[in-house]
Order: structure tokens, then C-alpha cells, then sequence
């Protein structure tokens, strides 16, 4: 295990951190103190490597020998449907303008009614060359004069973001992320202040102005697939009445069926 580790460039803290186990628990299994860890242990520890193919089948044939015991899942999600695709189709089935998000908060889709409200392509940001950042477009010095109150919006933002990666700051794809978003106006300032606390709250209020629907107060609600966090999906439903009557006109927000005889 700890060759895989090495391999990638961890610690034996950031492991622990990305499997949810301690750092001692980490060191006893690579010194041979721990010899019989459960199935979900290894689960957890080939997801967090990213052991995929003969790394994968090598990974756990050495731990049915040490154990005993088969560990892998005959249905490992990657086998069946990849989340990303997954996260996609149930994006694109969401009446609400919703988008999904990668570990990294790239922005992996998004649906049509995400695109009217956020009106994207005309600023630039698309998803046909590359995935965008979401921290970028909250910190676009054009785009983000569209929110209000921008700097409490980029605070939390920024907040849930160092919670929601934490795991994942090894990476050397998190490194070239940051060192490119320190270069957007206001960021390294606005990043030295926004620790995470404890669990982000489920959702936040902000207002965005669209060029034809004017002002618009926005909550958001997260999903977040059971035991495989790396595609959160993001949805934004109306936080007033205003915005309600918009989204409705719009075609983002569906009343329910009446009652027959209405």
C-alpha cells in the first residue's frame, strides 16, 4: 500500500484524511501492525489511490492473501457507470437550473435552465473546450458584478470550497488550481480570511441580476452522492416570491398536477 501511496504523491496524513481513517491506523497497515482490515477499509483506501485496472486487481489479490476475505464489490461504480455521466443525466433531468461539480469544483455540466439563468456563454465560459471553475466565475472581474453581495457570496463560496477539497490538496492538479486562481483580483486576500469551519451549512441565499428578468434572490441546495462525494451537484431554486413568479415564467419550476375538477 504504501508503494501506491508513494506512487501518488501522498502522505500518510493526507490518506488518512482522504479515507476517513487516522494517520496512526495508516502507519500500522503499511508497518504490518494491522494484518486483517476490513473490506471497507480497502474500498476505501483503492478509491483514494485511484487503483484502477492491474493496480486495482493487484491491490486486492494482495488483500484476499493477507486475509482471506474478498473485498472488491462485483458493482464498483466505475465498472457499472461512471459518476460523472451519472451526475450529467441527472443534471439534465433537473427542472431546476442545477450544475454538477467535479472533487475540484470544475464544472462538469450544467442544463439548459443553469445556462439561461446564468447566461455563461456571453461572458466567455463554456464547456465545449474545457471544464470551468466555479471559484473562476465567482471571481471574474466582469462576471461577478452580476452578484449581490459579491464579497460575502466569494467568502462563503470560497469557505465551502477549502471544506469540501481538504481531502484532496495533495493533488498535484490542486496546486496548478490554486496558483491559477491567486492570480484573480481579490482572491489571495479574500482566501487568507475564508477558513473552513465545521460542516458547511446545506445552502446559502445570494442575489444575481439577469439582462431580461432584472434581480433575482437565489437559494442553493447541494446533493451529494452517498459515499462517493467526487460529483456534488448544485441546484438553485428561488428564495422569493419575485423569483418564483420568474422561474415559473421562464419554464425552470413546474406547479404540480391539478386536483381534477380545478
Amino acid at each position: 500500500m504504501g508503494e501506491y501511496r508513494r506512487r501518488r504523491g501522498m502522505s500518510q496524513g493526507q490518506l488518512a484524511r482522504a479515507t476517513r481513517l487516522s494517520r496512526t491506523y495508516i502507519y500500522h497497515l503499511e508497518s504490518g501492525q494491522r494484518d486483517n482490515p476490513s473490506p471497507r477499509v480497502a474500498r476505501a483506501l483503492a478509491r483514494a489511490l485511484e487503483l484502477r485496472g492491474v493496480e486495482r486487481r493487484q491491490f486486492f489479490d494482495a488483500f484476499y492473501a493477507l486475509t482471506g476475505t474478498p473485498a472488491e464489490d462485483q458493482a464498483e461504480e466505475h465498472e457499472l457507470l461512471d459518476l460523472n455521466d451519472l451526475a450529467t443525466l441527472l443534471v439534465h433531468n433537473i427542472s431546476y437550473p442545477a450544475h454538477s461539480l467535479d472533487r475540484l469544483w470544475y464544472l462538469r455540466a450544467w442544463n439548459q435552465a443553469s445556462a439561461d439563468l446564468f447566461e455563461l456563454d456571453a461572458y466567455g465560459f463554456t464547456l465545449r473546450d474545457a471544464p470551468v471553475h466555479l471559484l473562476a466565475i465567482t471571481f471574474d472581474p466582469v462576471y461577478r458584478k452580476r452578484f449581490r453581495p459579491w464579497e460575502s457570496l466569494a467568502r462563503r463560496v470560497l469557505s465551502d470550497f477549502k471544506f469540501y477539497v481538504r481531502a484532496y490538496t495533495y493533488l498535484p492538479e490542486y496546486r496548478a488550481l490554486w496558483n491559477e486562481l491567486r492570480r484573480l483580483p481579490d482572491f489571495a486576500r479574500i482566501a487568507r480570511a475564508a477558513e473552513p469551519g465545521g460542516v458547511p451549512a446545506p445552502s446559502l441565499v445570494f442575489q444575481l441580476r439577469h439582462s431580461r428578468l432584472g434581480w433575482l434572490t437565489l437559494r442553493t441546495t447541494l446533493t451529494v452522492f452517498s459515499g462517493a462525494p467526487e460529483y456534488p451537484i448544485v441546484s438553485y431554486i428561488p428564495g422569493d416570491q419575485e423569483a418564483l413568479a420568474a422561474f415559473q415564467a421562464s419554464g425552470w419550476h413546474h406547479e404540480g398536477p391539478r386536483a381534477s375538477g380545478d
